[in-house]
């Protein structure tokens, strides 16, 4: 869907990508806004075992020293 200039700006929708369509049959309107990203996500959700967390720059160095292109 492609939505004009002047209503992305008017809604605050900044970024290119999906957006979500609420729709009130009751009232007759609709509502249009973006989920968050991924990156907006980060660090609002925390593993249910604890002793499970991991540094990702251990993470990375782990791929660097394991991984292999088949």
């Amino acid at each position: 869907m492609t939505i004009p200039k002047q209503v992305r700006k008017t809604l605050g929708l900044k970024r290119q990508g999906r957006v979500v369509i609420g729709v009130e049959p009751i009232k007759k309107t609709f509502t249009i806004h973006q989920p968050p990203s991924i990156f907006d996500l980060a660090g609002t959700f925390t593993p249910k075992d604890k002793r499970k967390i991991i540094d990702a720059v251990k993470i990375r160095d782990y791929m660097e020293k394991h991984y292999e292109r088949t």
